[in-house]
């Protein structure tokens, strides 16, 4: 399907027509997609969400409801061309370069999907496949990978275009920022990147490019490196390409039989990867420097059915895809720390090529492939810019070869050198753009790489345990582990250093400079400990110790610019504008990029009426990041008026507009500047945070437009408002005693404790709301915070929640699923089928029926419900047909029960299906041995031992295929179940005996 056109933007911002010469061209235009959209934002922030990503990525809600059906949908694209290559981005689904495709060919270099079809895959739900999609902050498709981002476009003086992301990470507080270029005059997208901290404690690390290609029994993958791991550190690195069992991985054929995997390439020192199809002889690439980007990622579904539906899943006509991606560490699984003010930039180039086969090299100039066929090389280059060059040929060190190319972007040279030379002592030059050598040597790593799962038994792995739970934000788990650290070892500074910064980031102050006192006692200089006192002594208003310490932590170059950026910081909140000026040009001279410094020297410089220091010091910032609201937010306090505060407005397009405003009022009432805090605020949308936080710093400079203030604020719906800042706390305690009779306070200041992993004060919190809440999100946030240490109360919430608000289907829901839990199945049951005619198209309430029978032991009926029932899953989910496989097979035994075989052994045959419609595909070696034992069983009391001993041949054949060894002794063991206890057991529970007696059965995937 082809996107439509229907009106291109304004002509100003057409920054280029046609194509002639060497031009590059951008544009917004509207164009017509086919989508299956998503909704149903969920209200209930601690609700479960698999992963345990809940508090990780809170304040982000995730969505619950995406639709089986699209339709036509338009959309704001982003054009950008030249005349060898095409891009198209998207930035209302999170800044994603949707596709590019090479002109002469018309082939996509990245893939590009024609269809939006947003499925449960990202970390808040909706995802869809295809393009550059970045993802920042932990390990996951990013919270704003389908919502809208900031963004900009602009034609640059070198006559390349660009059009920059980005959005803020709301629970880390970092800015990333993603600049896509089209140069003039090369046949390559650019992507600059650049994510900064702009806070005062470190935040995880964690950053991969997914860059979406096309599958083919043809394609043979570029990744440098002789090792691969998975996600799994517990299974060491395995041989790359080729697999112990002699398969060339690098073919996407060589995959039959395996389900979906991931492939982290490791072990060599290169620029670029890549692949090529060979029947198209055309392929794709991508170039870095490999200190930037050594990460390097092949992901594919599995080939099987299991992976193969999600090719419908996620496109409509463009086949399946699978994942090149590219990272700033090595796997998925390790997460760095992000140094407090720090910023990073680098820069990945995405290029095509043709007709050379698989490249061998590659770098922005061009590709080269050299082969040999008999006694003569063949030398290819296709380039990637205008190149004119010698090129030579060396065997041992001696030139043999040489001629002189001269291409435009896109043109191939070939030659075939007649010469027979040994592998390793081959090398080609282009220039000194491009150098060669066949030596399996070059660039292969000596240093060790190992990815391992920490001995705790030891202190430091313990603690190297704990600091990797901290770095991927499991706080919770990581203060547990640095504690027992210093159980073990009291002066572990580092440990204390780490629980220290917990604590600060949990604001509970005075705990973190407990431990920060004890670890400078024992270390005086220590500039950690220095460095976290001295932030935990500004946040308890102590700015000489504060001052003092952070001195101490300047002394490493660690720290040197972020803490003379505090400094700076606190000298403004003093008034001493001259002094905090020495300190934020010294965090500069120490780091160039350190946005967050650069701000607060433009705030500084206005505050003492320079207006031309403050203008120049603002338009570096916007050379940094074009994207940066605070900068236009500076503009417009020096020159307010209409014309700067709808520039300052207009740029503020991500999906939660309030929380950039926030940021910004923040910002100001750190630095106790709540007259700019208010002005901020004076200007932002509606919304109940925004309106606390204008009552509270209204609170003594106007009493009265406090209370006008606070009582908006109360009298604004909390749905979908979910504050998180620390900084928040003071606000919501004030509102809280301000209006006592107002519930929302309270229970927004409960909702903070909880995202902070203060679960004791979350909870004192929510208790406080007694019966006052007249929204049902509030009673089922406080049901799972309470459900396994008081399951009564938790009941009496859920059912709160029901009575209020019977119009969402998650008050029936989550209260049906309780008395699941409970054992309560016969309410549960009650709940499930009303709900299902109240919500007949919700895919959560059909498998909430479809259960509830089972566990009533309405086999029938269950079989019912899922025989018409068709599921949207989420990636990996096999619960749904695991339901399906308990429902035959629970009806199995119950006919069996009865000496009823023929119909057990129709069901349990039936039982080996996958219903693709329930989400889940067949995987290449299904396990079905506890369907053949129970067919054993039926034909050995039905009279048909030639079937029996089929089924029992499939057993052991299963067995053999796994290397699980001899069965006999669990034969003997299922028997003896089958003789004596089975026809004693509830079905369900004689299914779960079954399965642990098997071992491993019911694993539905295969290896």
């Amino acid at each position: 399907m082809k996107k439509r056109i229907l009106s291109a933007v304004p002509v100003w911002l057409v920054f280029a027509g046609c194509l002639s010469g060497q031009q590059a061209a951008i544009r917004e235009e509207k164009q017509v997609i086919k989508t299956y959209p998503f909704s149903g934002p969920n209200p209930s922030p601690t609700r479960p969400i698999r992963g345990g990503l809940g508090q990780r990525i809170y304040p982000y809600y995730a969505f619950d409801d995406l639709s089986a059906a699209g339709a036509d949908q338009t959309w704001n694209v982003v054009r950008m061309e030249n005349p060898y290559i095409e891009a198209f981005i998207l930035p209302a689904e999170g800044g994603k370069l949707m596709g590019a495709v090479e002109k002469s060919t018309g082939n996509a270099f990245i893939y590009y999907n024609h269809v939006l079809k947003f499925r449960n895959i990202s970390m808040r739900g909706p995802w869809t496949s295809g393009g550059i999609e970045p993802n920042f902050g932990i390990i996951g498709h990013a919270p704003s990978t389908a919502s809208p981002v900031d963004y900009l476009v602009r034609k640059n003086p070198d006559g390349s275009v660009s059009c920059f992301v980005g959005s803020m990470d709301l629970p880390s507080r970092t800015q990333w920022r993603v600049q896509y270029t089209i140069p003039a005059d090369k046949a390559y997208v650019e992507e600059r990147s650049l994510w900064y901290n702009p806070q005062p404690l470190n935040q995880s690390y964690y950053v991969w490019m997914n860059v979406a290609e096309k599958v083919g029994q043809d394609l043979e993958v570029i990744l440098p490196g002789n090792a691969y791991i998975g996600h799994n550190y517990g299974v060491p690195s395995q041989p790359w390409p080729t697999s112990r069992d002699g398969r060339d991985l690098s073919w996407y054929k060589n995959h039959a039989n395996t389900e979906d995997g991931s492939f982290f390439v490791h072990g060599a020192l290169s620029d670029f990867s890549g692949g090529y199809w060979h029947d198209s002889d055309f392929g794709y690439g991508h170039w870095a420097l490999h200190e930037d980007v050594p990460g390097q990622k092949l992901f594919r579904w599995s080939l099987s059915r299991a992976g193969a539906i999600w090719e419908n899943l996620l496109t409509d006509s463009d086949g399946q895809y699978f994942e090149h991606q590219t990272g700033r560490l090595l796997d998925q699984s390790d997460t760095g720390f992000f140094a407090p003010y720090s910023a990073d930039h680098w820069q990945e180039l995405y290029f095509p090529y043709k007709k050379i086969g698989p490249m061998v090299k590659a770098t922005p100039y061009g590709a080269l492939n050299v082969r040999r066929d008999g006694d003569r090389l063949v030398v290819s280059f296709c380039a990637l810019q205008k190149i004119d060059e010698k090129l030579v040929v060396r065997a041992g060190g001696k030139e043999i070869f040489s001629d002189r190319i001269v291409l435009k972007p896109m043109e191939v040279y070939e030659k075939k050198v007649p010469a027979s030379v040994k592998k390793g002592d081959l090398r080609v030059e282009v220039g000194d753009k491009l150098s060669y050598t066949d030596d399996p040597n070059d660039g292969v790593l000596a240093r060790p790489l190992t990815f391992r799962n920490y001995d705790t038994a030891s202190v430091e792995g313990l603690y190297q345990s704990a600091e990797r739970d901290d770095r991927e934000r499991n706080y919770e788990s990581a203060l547990t582990k640095y504690l027992s650290c210093l159980e073990r070892e009291p002066m572990h500074v580092r440990a204390l250093t780490r629980v220290a910064e917990i604590y600060c980031r949990r604001a509970e102050y005075k705990k973190g400079l407990e431990y920060a006192r004890k670890a400078l006692d024992y270390v005086m200089y220590d500039p950690d400990a220095n460095y976290i006192y001295g932030i935990l002594s500004r946040r308890m208003g102590s700015l000489v110790d504060a001052k003092e310490t952070l001195g101490w932590a300047a002394r490493s170059m660690q720290y040197r610019s972020s803490a003379y950026s505090e400094l700076g910081g606190i000298y403004v909140m003093e008034g001493n504008l001259e002094r905090a000026q020495v300190y934020l040009k010294r965090s500069l001279e120490y780091d160039a990029n350190n946005v967050r410094t650069y701000e607060v020297l433009a705030t500084v410089y206005r505050l003492l009426k320079q207006p031309r220091k403050a203008q120049e010091t603002l338009a570096k910032i916007l050379e940094i990041d074009p994207l940066d609201h605070l900068a236009r937010f500076e503009q417009y306090l020096l020159e307010p008026g209409p014309g700067t505060l709808n520039t300052f407005k207009s740029m503020i397009r991500t999906e939660l507009p309030h929380e950039t405003y926030l940021e910004i009022a923040v910002y100001y009432s750190n630095l106790r500047l709540e007259g700019d805090a208010l002005r901020v605020l004076a200007v932002a949308p509606e919304q109940a945070t925004i309106r606390y936080w204008q009552a509270y710093l209204l609170r003594e400079k106007s009493p009265a437009e406090s209370r006008q203030a606070l009582e908006k604020a109360a009298a604004l719906s909390p749905y979908l408002v979910f504050p998180f800042r620390e900084e928040s706390i003071p606000v919501f305690q004030w509102a809280a005693a301000a209006r006592p009779g107002d519930w929302k306070a309270t229970y927004y200041l409960g909702l903070i404790y909880w995202g902070l992993r203060r679960g004791e004060d979350a909870m004192k919190m929510l208790e406080a709301l007694g019966d006052r809440p007249d929204y049902a999100p509030a009673y089922i946030s406080r049901a799972f915070l309470e459900r396994d240490a008081n399951s009564g109360k938790a009941q009496q919430d859920y059912e709160r929640a029901y009575a209020i608000d019977r119009k969402d289907w998650r008050t029936w829901y989550h209260l049906a699923s309780f008395y699941t839990t409970k054992g309560t199945h016969d309410k549960a049951l009650s709940l499930a089928v009303e709900a299902a005619r109240q919500f007949p198209n919700e895919d959560a309430i059909k498998v909430l029926v479809a259960r509830a029978y089972l566990n009533n032991g309405r086999y029938p009926d269950c079989n019912s419900v899922l025989a018409t029932a068709t599921i949207l899953p989420f990636e990996g989910q096999s619960d749904i047909h695991t339901l399906f496989v308990q429902c035959l097979v629970s009806q199995a035994m119950a006919d069996m029960k009865k000496g009823r075989y023929d119909q057990a052994v129709e069901g349990l045959e039936r039982s080996r299906e996958y219903p693709e419609r329930l989400g889940t595909g067949a995987p290449p070696d299904p396990d079905f041995r506890i369907q053949d034992y129970l067919l054993m069983f039926c034909y050995q009391e039905s009279g048909a031992p030639a079937k029996a001993a089929e089924a029992r041949a499939r057993i052991d054949a299963y067995a053999s295929r796994r290397s699980l060894g001899s069965v006999d002794a669990q034969k003997k063991q299922v028997d003896d179940w089958y003789r004596t206890t089975f026809r004693a057991q509830a079905e369900l529970n004689a299914l779960q005996e079954l399965s642990r007696l098997v071992g491993g059965a019911g694993r539905r995937r295969g290896e």
